[in-house]
């Protein structure tokens, strides 16, 4: 049965109703009383951070795709969902953004990972229908509602360590927390929700283990502008405990985050990728190893010259880790992966802004390290991806991702770390030629801090 835009917002509106209902009293804090969340809260925040962009992209911006009314949203819930051809960044990382403030209304409200969810997509689909005289989009609803899970999660849980931790950095932490949630921070305001719900489980949240590498990415062996010669990159990764930790209570307890920024000509953000652990299983342990099954969440961007890939995806994996000293451990994962949404680079079929295929598909994930003193010594990461284009050329992908690194300490404030990589996209056509494109990179960066 085809659901138009009636049938999808209802179906909506009661999974929400019925969502904020099953999350009320469920979570408890260290005090062990009853957090009650807020469903007028978060429901009005949702209501606030559509009808703000909205005013501004008509009375300010005078667009004339803000321009709607009851003849509009008549419209468009008759026509029901189609794809759009908004630009990549566009859709793989505006639209999540703006879903993270959805999560981050609910969550600051007292309500939990699952019990968010149904504000994300109210208020996803909302936006898709009552503020746009186009069409609503069926790729914004996902990528609004899956990566706006995960964004917001990670964005909600960081502000909240830093208030947490503020120690001697007071000011500084708490400008951070608001840069990154501001919305949670707004609603922090109106009650004493968030303090209970908004960090992991016991007494006062530690932060987990970030760096920050600084240094000189180049692609060599492809002849178009902007992807030969050296690009000056800044990454950040974070990584909120581990999957093999024995405090893992709620979803993103375990998660890690990757963000990569360099000056391209195709944008300033080049990666975003986000693993939220779900849900996991010890299969065994001893002292000396472990055995665990798990449940993951992922949202991934990139975009460099010649690779445009994100997705929106789910995995199960087989982790393992064992200890081969006092310091140093090494850790195995095997990932299948299911992709919801996938948008891969394409050769052929360009409409207006979007060069770029959608589609769900499948891959896999593998991931080796040897660790030392809690940080990554060696690693290897290993991606393959397929996605059927549903939208777009009629078209197969496969991405196959893959890199190596090492980062050793130079001294008590420095350390120096490099790696090798490459990206390969096949590209079967029906109508057109197959097209393969590679991109090999190597990096080298300083890392603060080093341990």
């Amino acid at each position: 049965m085809r659901l138009n835009g009636i049938g999808w917002f209802a179906l909506l509106v009661v999974a929400g109703t019925v969502g904020g209902r099953a999350a009320e009293g469920q979570e408890r804090p260290d005090s062990g009383r009853t957090v009650h969340p807020s469903f007028w809260q978060a429901a009005g925040g949702v209501l606030v951070l559509n009808a703000l962009p909205w005013a501004y992209n008509w009375y300010v911006q005078r667009w004339p795709w803000a321009n709607v009314g009851t003849r509009v949203w008549g419209a468009n819930f008759r026509r029901g969902f189609v794809w759009d051809d908004d630009c990549f960044l566009d859709n793989q990382f505006a639209h999540p953004y703006h879903g993270s403030f959805y999560l981050n209304s609910a969550r600051a409200s007292g309500y939990g990972f699952w019990g968010s969810l149904p504000y994300v997509a109210v208020g996803s689909a909302s936006w898709e229908l009552f503020t746009e005289n186009v069409p609503p989009s069926l790729n914004d609803f996902i990528n609004t509602t899956l990566g706006g899970m995960a964004l917001g999660e990670v964005t909600f849980r960081l502000s909240s360590l830093l208030r947490a931790q503020s120690g001697g950095f007071g000011l500084g932490r708490g400008m951070a927390a608001l840069a990154l949630s501001p919305v949670a921070r707004a609603q922090g305001l109106l009650s004493n929700r968030m303090r209970d719900v908004g960090a992991t489980g016991g007494g006062d949240p530690e932060l987990g283990t970030g760096w920050i590498a600084v240094g000189k990415r180049r692609a060599p062996g492809e002849t178009i502008d902007g992807v030969t010669g050296d690009r000056t990159f800044l990454e950040f990764v974070y990584q909120q405990s581990s999957p093999f930790d024995q405090g893992f209570r709620k979803p993103y307890d375990a998660f890690e985050l990757t963000l990569q920024v360099s000056p391209e000509p195709t944008g300033v953000i080049n990666q975003i990728a986000i693993s939220g652990l779900l849900a996991r299983r010890e299969l065994s342990r001893s002292p000396r190893s472990q055995l665990v099954l798990g449940l993951f969440q992922h949202y991934d961007y990139l975009d460099v010259p010649l690779v445009e890939a994100g997705s929106q995806s789910m995995s199960g994996a087989l982790l393992y880790q064992r200890s081969v000293g006092a310091r140093a451990q090494v850790r195995f994962g095997a990932y299948l992966e299911a992709v919801l949404l996938g948008a891969v680079s394409s050769d052929y079929g360009h409409v207006w802004r979007r060069d770029y295929d959608y589609g769900p598909g499948a891959g896999a994930r593998f991931l080796a390290s040897l660790r030392y003193d809690g940080r990554d010594l060696l690693r290897f990461d290993g991606r393959l991806t397929w996605v059927h284009s549903v939208y777009g050329a009629e078209a197969d992908h496969t991405d196959t991702y893959a890199r190596l690194g090492t980062a050793i300490r130079l001294g008590r404030m420095i350390g120096l770390g490099g790696d090798v990589g490459v990206m390969i996209r096949h590209s079967w056509y029906r109508d057109q030629p197959s097209v393969t494109r590679r991109v090999p990179e190597t990096r080298a960066y300083l890392v603060w801090p080093p341990s």
